[in-house]
């Protein structure tokens, strides 16, 4: 296989296999970004609506906590350390042949070694819990303070022009976050409850970190279901339209932390992306800022760009057809 393509991915899924997954293992903004779930702090919380259910949670072993090649010219906000999937991972099946990571032991921010360890991926919506203020539209005086009802978190997204350029319109859209977590600690916890209900993606659940660290856990409350935001429902349909109008895909979401480009942009000093997300030598790139690693319309690759003009139709639509959480039936 040519560098810079992209392998038919079929990730492993499912809570139950993850979790014995990670026992094995732990024996040795733009229109397509969304923002991961982060608590940072000890007791800080966020309320999510689950979108990827238990049974599609892919899981690979990945590197997390990497110290970063110095920035390139020109770049901004340059991180000092990132995470990447090892491209050892079995579900590439020999699509690559080195890692850059594991095969030069590249230790993590903290000194200590960076081997992949199973992280599990799923997508959410942020919402938020809304109070009375004691006006009639939210409950009179008698709901001032209390709890009236959970809503969606929203981003304003710019409407782009042919060449990329804002138009002045604003789109918006429910906020979608990735959630990259262990088994032990964050999901085990919502496969319970996932066990007690049969699904996580039927009510909201506020999550609150307790502790840092490697003394780190999840605390997940289970909110009184919403029934007009259950699956099945219209406003679960936004969620999927939300999804697909701006192209965000798990499946390619956590693809692209394993290809040529991403390891080179970020952990290969050997190695830069040009301005068209080609992969060459250090030295030969053009001070670039954020690369778009797979383009799944095709529309913008330019021509003879290796990263997307080598992607066949029929693979960019397969990519494209995975990760976006199907809604069920209305129970």
């Amino acid at each position: 296989m040519t560098a810079n393509t992209t392998p038919v991915i079929n990730f492993r899924r499912g809570g139950t296999a993850a979790e014995e997954a990670e026992k094995e293992a732990s024996s040795g903004y733009g229109r397509r970004e969304a923002k991961f779930l982060s608590l940072r702090g000890d007791g800080e919380k966020a309320v999510v609506r689950l979108l990827t259910d238990h049974d599609d949670w892919i899981y690979v072993l990945q590197h997390s906590f990497i110290p970063t090649k110095p920035a390139p010219q020109g770049a901004e906000h340059w991180p000092k350390a990132m995470m990447s999937v090892c491209r050892k991972d079995e579900v590439f099946a020999g699509h690559y042949t080195d890692c850059y990571l594991c095969d030069n032991k590249v230790k993590n921010s903290f000194g200590n070694s960076g081997s992949p360890y199973v992280r599990l991926w799923a997508l959410a919506i942020e919402r938020e819990v809304v109070y009375g203020d004691g006006t009639e539209a939210l409950g009179g005086p008698a709901h001032k303070d209390l709890i009236v009802g959970i809503r969606d978190k929203i981003d304003e997204i710019d409407e782009l022009d042919a060449e990329g350029k804002p138009t002045g319109v604003k789109f918006r859209y429910p906020r979608v976050l990735i959630i990259n977590q262990p088994m032990k600690g964050f999901f085990s916890n919502l496969k319970a409850l996932y066990g007690l209900h049969n699904t996580i993606c039927d009510r909201d659940y506020e999550i609150t970190r307790d502790g840092t660290g490697k003394e780190t856990n999840y605390r997940m409350a289970a909110i009184d279901p919403v029934a007009d935001v259950a699956p099945g429902t219209p406003h679960w349909e936004q969620y999927q339209t939300a999804l697909a109008e701006r192209e965000i895909n798990l499946d390619v979401i956590v693809a692209e932390r394993a290809t040529d480009a991403y390891y080179a942009k970020w952990f290969d000093p050997a190695k830069d992306v040009d301005k068209d997300g080609n992969v060459v030598p250090a030295g030969q790139a053009r001070p670039v800022g954020a690369t778009s690693m797979i383009d799944l319309s095709g529309t913008n690759a330019p021509a003879g760009a290796g990263t997307v003009a080598d992607i066949s139709p029929d693979l960019r639509s397969r990519i494209a057809s995975l990760g976006v959480p199907a809604a069920p039936p209305a129970s």
